[in-house]
Order: structure tokens, then sequence, then C-alpha cells
């Protein structure tokens, strides 16, 4: 009677840990967001103690081993480089990626794994939910570059990478109303302009322009695509042009000035030039480990003083950037293989004949390349926390879909 009861207890807390994971991560916008990292971590935490050792064979998982092997390449150079205490953060920073690995573990004791609509369903609720909030604060109150309490880069950043997300929700089912998930990536973009984020707009357009191209491949036939798909592309066009009026210029002059923050033009995007070149002399000084994470701000301040001295930033603005300066090759290699987690779970054919999970891989990559190309995800909680529950939801439908295709196969 005991065992009886203990299985469906079990099965209820690993998705109760599945869904707490999913919400805590990707809803709250802004400084919340913090604190929905922390809880997405605690229950990562609770299902690695709880079935860690029974669910071990997700850890032989190529999406799981890249992840491992990243952590790895990043501690395997503390002691070549290490100077203090800072430099023993490095591999912590990557450590919320074992989120993933967590979420996997809970598919086979789970007794309902969220579908892709609720997932969708998630993220563009929190796409709205910051829109409506940056919104707020740039209109009513009068505040030029909103974050809702956080960085406006990072408030972009986490809505953009949310609304993309969305996406997925088109690629599944047959209804017409999936296609109300197009709204996504619209407002993911429109609080990218109110923040004024270089970053993140280029980070909606290439989330939003690889995912309408993938959805237009597999329903370019369907008359309810063709209209939604114009209809978000005009609503979009719209908000941009609208907000540019009312004040936000940047995106005007987005791609001019996106080729400023690589080179010193005088103007005040020479910091991150400086932090950029700081990178790149560091991979040449130390190609293989670099300096170490407590070193990489004394060197760029020690190079560029007039541009970096006194400013009180804490990193280099940019995934390549830290990644190679506090670890070298091995660190952007690490870099590469977080990157490429989400496109090895394509490598089983069942998988990528799974049109969500496709998408979803294909979205992951593009957007956390995207968004680090010109500012730090990695190693900044909240971004790294939505990449990984993100990662880590398209890892249990793999493992889902894969533990179905065992059960009802003839050998089974």
């Amino acid at each position: 009677m005991s065992t009886a009861r203990s299985i469906p207890r079990a099965g209820s807390l690993a998705s109760a840990l599945l869904l707490i994971a999913i919400c805590s991560a990707i809803l709250p916008p802004g400084y919340g967001a913090y604190i929905g990292a922390y809880l997405a971590l605690v229950a990562s935490i609770v299902a690695l103690a709880i079935y860690g050792w029974s669910e071990r064979t997700v850890v032989r998982h190529p999406t799981s081993l890249a992840i491992l092997v990243a952590i790895a390449l990043v501690a395997v150079t503390l002691p070549f480089v290490y100077r203090g205490s800072q430099d023993l953060l490095a591999p912590v920073l990557v450590l919320p990626m074992l989120a993933t690995i967590a979420m996997g573990l809970l598919v086979r004791p789970a007794r309902w794994v969220p579908g892709v609509p609720t997932f969708a369903l998630v993220c563009c609720t929190a796409s709205a939910i910051a829109l409506i909030g940056g919104a707020y604060q740039h209109f009513g109150l009068g505040i030029y570059r909103p974050g809702l309490g956080n960085n406006p880069i990072h408030y972009g950043s986490l809505a953009v990478m949310a609304g993309g997300l969305a996406l997925v929700g088109v690629a599944t089912g047959t209804s017409s109303w999936r296609y109300l998930f197009l709204l996504g990536p619209v407002f993911g973009l429109a609080a990218a302009v109110i923040s004024d984020s270089r970053g993140p707009m280029l980070g909606a357009l290439a989330m939003g322009g690889v995912g309408i191209v993938t959805l237009f491949v597999w329903l370019r036939h369907d008359r309810w695509f063709q209209v939604a798909a114009a209809a978000g592309v005009v609503l979009a066009v719209t908000i941009v042009i609208y907000l540019v009026g009312s004040g936000n210029a940047r995106i005007a002059g987005i791609l001019h000035s996106g080729l400023d923050i690589f080179r010193f033009s005088g103007g005040t995007d020479d910091i991150r030039a400086a932090l950029y070149a700081s990178a790149v002399e560091m991979l040449r000084t130390s190609p293989v480990v670099g300096v170490g994470l407590g070193q990489i701000m004394v060197t760029a301040e020690t190079l560029f003083p007039q541009q970096v001295a006194g400013t009180g930033l804490e990193n280099l603005h940019a995934d390549w950037a830290n990644f190679g300066a506090m670890a070298g090759g091995l660190g952007l290699l690490a870099w590469l293989l977080l990157l490429a987690a989400p496109l090895l779970l394509l490598l089983d054919a069942r998988i990528r004949s799974d049109r969500p999970t496709l998408l979803g891989a294909i979205l992951l990559t593009t957007g956390q390349f995207t968004l680090g190309i010109s500012n730090a995800t990695f190693g900044i909680l909240p971004q790294t926390t939505i990449y990984a529950v993100g990662l880590g939801y398209f890892l249990a439908r793999a493992r889902r879909i894969a533990l179905e295709a065992t059960e009802t196969s003839p050998l089974s």
C-alpha cells in the first residue's frame, strides 16, 4: 500500500519541480528575474538530490555531456591562472547550466510534462508582462531606459529570449489560435526598443527572423499562417516606428552604431571597444588558459585607463570576450559547447522529426549567440538560467519522446 502511494506522490513532485522551474525562470521580468532564477535553481537542486542517482543515464546524453565538459574546461584552467579567490568563480558562472540536466532527470518519474502550448504560453506571457511593465515605466513614469529594476540591457535580453521561444507554440497542433504565439517575438522586440538596447534588438530580429523562416518552410501553404505572419511583421514595424518617434533613437542607426562598439570612434561606445580590444590582447598573451576571471578587468583598466578605469564594470560585456579572457582557447571551446548544446538534441532522428524541439533548439542557439555577442549572458544569473531552463524543457521533451518510442517498440 505504501509503495503504491509513493509512486504517484513522486510523480507529482517531479511534475511540480518541472513546472516551478519553467515558470519561475521565464515569467518574472526585470529585477524579479533574479528571484525567479533562484527558485528555478532550488527546484533543480531538489531534482538532482532526489532523482540524480536513479536517473543518472541522462548524464550520458550529448547535451548533458556538452554542459559538463564546458564546466570542466573552465575549471581546468584554474591552477594556471589562480591569483585570488575571484578566479575560483569562473566555473561557478556556468554552474546554473546544470539546471538543464536536472530537468532531464524529471522526465521518467514525472506524471505530467508540460506540453508545448503550455511552454509557449508561459514564454509569450513573460514577454507581454515585460513589455507592459517597461511601457508603463517609459511612458507613465518618464524613465528613458526602463528595466523594471534591472539593467535595461538585461531586461530587454530576457524579454527577447522568452518572446522568441514562444514561437515553438506555432509548430504544434492544428488550431488557428496557435498563431497568436507569433506575438511573442513582437513583444520581445518592443521591450528591447523601449529599453533602447541594441544587442537585444538584434537578438529579437535574429530569433524572429530565423523562427519565421523555419515556420514558413513548414507552413507556407497554410493560409492562416500567411495572414498571421504578415500581420505580425506589420505590427512589429508599426510598433518600432512609433517607439522611434517617441524618443528611442538608437534603433534608427542600429547597424552603424553596432559597428562602433568594435572600434574607437571618439563616442560613448569606446568603452566597449576597449573591453573587446582587451579581450583580444589577453587571448594573444595567454591563448590556451587565459588570465583568470579575477584579472580580466585589471588588464582592461591597465591597457585602456581612460575608457575603462573608474567605470565600475565587472566583465567585458560579451560572452566571447569573457570566456576567452578568463580561460583562453579552452574557455572559447566551453562557450561554443554551451551554444551547441541545444543542437546536440537533434543528433537523434526521432527528435529532428519533432518540429517544436527542432525549432526550440535552433531558437535557443540563435538567441544566446546573438545576445552574447555584444553583452554578457553566461554569468548573468537570470540570462544563464532562462537559457538553461529553456534547454532543459526541450531535453525533457526529447527524453519523453525517446522513452515513448522505446515503450511502443515491438522489441521492447
